[in-house]
C-alpha cells in the first residue's frame, strides 16, 4: 500500500498531460490561391503504418492535399524510414480543415499512432 501512495503524486502531475496530447493542437496556416504549404512526416512503411488524409472530404474545393514519400535509392532496405511529403495548395478563397494520420489501413476503429491537424485559410491571390 505504501507503494501506492508513493507514485501517486506524479501519476496525479502525469493525467493532465497525458488528456492534452490526446487532442493535437490545430497548426495555423495562411494561404492565397495557387500557393503551396509542404512538411515532411517522417515514416516507417515497413512497419505497416502510413500517413492518410482523414480530413477535408475528397470534394473540398478550397484546398488540395497530396501526400507523396520516396525513398532514397541507395539507402533502401526494410525498416528505413521514407519521408513523407504533404502538400496543401490553395484552391479558392475559404477555410479548412486538414487531418493526416498515421497508421495502419487494415486496423479498423482502432487510434491512429500519429495524428496531425491544419486549420488551412485560404484568401484570394494578391493582385
Amino acid at each position: 500500500m505504501k507503494v501506492f501512495y508513493s507514485y501517486l503524486p506524479g501519476l496525479l502531475v502525469a493525467l493532465p498531460l497525458l488528456a492534452a496530447e490526446a487532442e493535437p493542437a490545430l497548426a495555423p496556416v495562411s494561404l492565397q490561391v495557387g500557393q503551396q504549404f509542404t512538411v515532411m512526416l517522417e515514416s516507417n512503411a515497413g512497419t505497416g503504418y502510413i500517413w492518410q488524409v482523414a480530413e477535408p472530404a475528397a470534394g473540398s474545393k478550397v484546398i488540395n492535399v497530396e501526400l507523396f514519400g520516396t525513398a532514397p535509392q541507395d539507402s533502401f532496405c526494410c525498416g528505413f524510414p521514407v519521408p513523407v511529403t504533404l502538400t496543401i495548395t490553395g484552391e479558392k478563397p475559404g477555410t479548412e480543415i486538414v487531418r493526416v494520420i498515421y497508421a495502419r489501413p487494415w486496423e479498423k476503429g482502432k487510434a491512429p499512432a500519429r495524428e496531425m491537424r491544419f486549420q488551412v485559410k485560404v484568401s484570394a491571390a494578391a493582385r
